[in-house]
């Protein structure tokens, strides 16, 4: 270096500090104000302080050669020196960032525990709260020493599984209020449940471990049910796919069509009650001319019989409605003659109010041949009906009221768009 080979080094040695420049070099030394001396004292200065601060030196010339004034060569110095501690200071230590870090860590650690704890404490709390809760649900109030007296002890348990179902909604059997009383430490009767031991963590547990069985039992009894339902839905579904071609084939219902000597007279019997109705309508004449009487005997008297007690003629046609509508059990050619039976005594309304109106009015021998008209008309259709039944044919050849009664029979309504298709 420039300043140990000066011949006034040892004069500067005491004033390698900025802060003595002014105090140690005095301006009145003669040999300060040299020129020369001057540049020299500003580049050791400069070579010192680079030296005190960790930096690489600028002794050489081309780095020396913009420090002309020594002014301007300790304003750079002081502001690079600034810099540099600025530096310095900015840089923090690994090793304290770590400890720091792990410091920071422990606490929230700390915390995360104490938390922990407390969470435990309100968990424990709330668990003795509810137990005793229960308790006093059981016993009714905390005055009640228990469950069971010794004069009843085989009421004792029965009594808990009551109170039990009651205030909680647990339903238990014999065999688990047993293992409930077992855990509690009754093994053999009497059993006396006091409010310590329904308070008791263990009455607790093992309540709620039979009410998780139970719950489990049921959840696999409903998973066996719906496995045994899909099975069958398959098996089902299989049978249907594997017998699908024969029973599209197949007629979907057997309809019975029994014309047997049976169904023939109880078909033929049916139209006593158009018959009688009609009669009625005949009665005016009968009492102009009473051999009428006589000639139709067996009707009159059916008549009679029929009337005698109330509200018999309106139960057989009732009786006939719901026996032509019995299709498993009744034979077709059967419900056949009871449903025109029915819609015969039905048509009957008509003439029968057109006729009482004209009684009212005073026509009286227009009542008496419309009554015997529309007798007369519906004993006809009786006796071709009767012809047709014991020859074992159906009786349809009566205009209006056969085509209803085929289009009620067989397809359930009154009217058909092609009501003479069966006959085709």
């Amino acid at each position: 270096m420039l300043i140990a080979t000066s011949p006034v080094t040892p004069k500067l040695k005491q004033v390698v500090t900025p802060g003595h420049i002014r105090a140690r070099a005095s301006p009145a030394s003669p040999e300060l104000e040299k020129p020369h001396v001057r540049r020299l004292v500003a580049l050791g200065l400069g070579s010192a302080l680079l030296v005190r601060q960790g930096l690489p030196s600028g002794s050489n010339r081309q780095a020396a050669r913009p420090c002309v004034r020594p002014r301007t060569a300790r304003v750079a110095l002081k502001a690079e020196g600034a810099e540099g501690a600025e530096g310095a200071e900015g840089q923090e230590d690994p090793l304290l960032a770590e400890a720091k870090a792990a410091a920071e860590a422990a606490k929230l650690q700390l915390e995360a525990a104490k938390l922990r704890a407390e969470a435990d404490e309100m968990r424990q709390a709330t668990a003795v709260a509810q137990r005793k809760a229960r308790a006093v649900r059981l016993l009714g109030s905390e005055d009640v020493p228990g469950i069971g007296l010794p004069g009843c002890a085989d009421q004792m348990l029965p009594e808990l599984m009551a109170r039990l179902q009651e205030t909680e909604g647990v339903s238990l059997s014999g065999e688990q209020a047993l293992a409930l009383a077992a855990a509690l430490g009754f093994t053999e009767e009497p059993y006396f449940f006091r409010f310590e031991e329904l308070n008791s963590e263990t009455f607790d547990t093992k309540l709620a471990q039979i009410q998780t069985e139970a719950r489990t039992a049921e959840q696999a009894a409903a998973a066996e049910k719906r496995r045994a339902e899909a099975a069958r839905a398959s098996q089902a579904q299989s049978q249907a796919q594997s017998t699908g071609p024969t029973s599209t084939s197949a007629p979907q219902e057997v309809i019975s069509d029994d014309r047997s000597l049976g169904p023939r007279l109880l078909g033929s019997l049916a139209y006593i009650l158009p018959v009688t109705e009609a009669f009625k309508l005949m009665l005016p004449l009968i009492q102009v001319f009473p051999p009428l009487g006589i000639v139709f005997g067996p009707i009159t008297l059916l008549t009679v019989l029929l009337n005698f007690a109330p509200f018999v003629p309106l139960l057989l046609f009732v009786l006939f409605i719901v026996l032509a509508q019995s299709k498993d059990n009744v034979p077709r050619f059967l419900r056949f003659n009871l449903e025109q039976a029915v819609l015969l005594d039905m048509a009957l309304t008509i003439p029968s109010f057109i006729l009482s109106t004209m009684q009212f009015s005073g026509a009286g021998e227009a009542v008496l041949v419309g009554g015997a008209f529309v007798f007369a008309l519906v004993f006809g259709i009786s006796v071709y009906a009767v012809l047709c039944n014991l020859d074992g044919k159906d009786p349809d050849g009566v205009p209006f009221i056969s085509n209803i009664t085929k289009n009620v029979v067989d397809r359930q309504t009154f009217f058909d768009e092609s009501p003479n298709e069966d006959q085709k």
